[in-house]
């Protein structure tokens, strides 16, 4: 619900339009501003202590990435979860993966692979905290990471187009999961397959990762 997200102005020399766009955005990804609920400027600039300027344009973005709808004369509301599109981001995501990951292991440098592990790692402690918001963060770091290591510049940038779209699936995901340990130990496999420079093993590993996904999302959206 919007009464529940929260102002937070990092301080990282983002312009106020800019700052209330991510806050936004990650509200809609985590779930704390729901599907098909209304985006209000008024209640949403006195929630974030803003004017509305930055709210419209945060909304105006947010339409052009298609988590929010914009109707006339009804106002604004987050997108929901459909099917069709999540069915169509993760086919485009395991493609996207599995060059990635073959890429990868071709030019990956042993810095980057130790920052997958090291990203793995914290994923394990997020898990431990039973902190699901945490794991997928570090879940779409690893894979972006992965995809940088692809030393491919354009297949990083359509990686990176495709988070948002992948993003509210992603964590819907995680927070169907009984437990994660089986996720991060399908993570570390794909980063040994990676590290030991066998492209069409590491592909494999991440298709069989994407299609599980696929297939649990698709019994989340129907009970969505």
């Amino acid at each position: 619900m919007i009464s529940d997200i929260q102002f937070h102005d990092k301080g990282d020399g983002r312009s106020l339009s800019d700052t209330v766009y991510a806050e936004l955005k990650e509200a809609i990804l985590r779930g704390d501003i729901v599907s098909d609920e209304r985006l209000m400027e008024i209640p949403l600039a006195n929630k974030l202590g803003v004017s509305r300027t930055p709210v419209r344009e945060a909304i105006r973005r947010l339409e052009k990435e298609q988590l929010v709808v914009i109707t006339p004369g009804c106002g604004a509301r987050v997108a929901g979860i459909s099917d069709k599109e999540a069915m169509d981001a993760l086919e485009v995501r395991l493609m996207i993966e599995n060059m990635s990951v073959r890429l990868a292991a071709r030019n990956i440098t042993g810095e980057q692979l130790a920052r997958l592990r090291e990203i793995n790692s914290k994923a394990r402690a997020a898990a431990a905290d039973n902190d699901t918001g945490l794991i997928a963060d570090f879940d779409n770091l690893l894979h972006r990471t992965i995809s940088e290591a692809s030393g491919n510049s354009i297949l990083f940038t359509v990686a990176r187009f495709l988070e948002g779209q992948v993003l509210r699936y992603r964590i819907e995901y995680i927070k169907s999961l009984p437990e994660y340990d089986s996720l991060l130990d399908e993570h570390d496999a794909i980063i040994d397959a990676i590290g030991l420079g066998n492209g069409e093993l590491a592909g494999r590993l991440v298709e069989e990762h994407i299609r599980k996904q696929k297939k649990a999302m698709a019994e989340i959206i129907r009970i969505i």
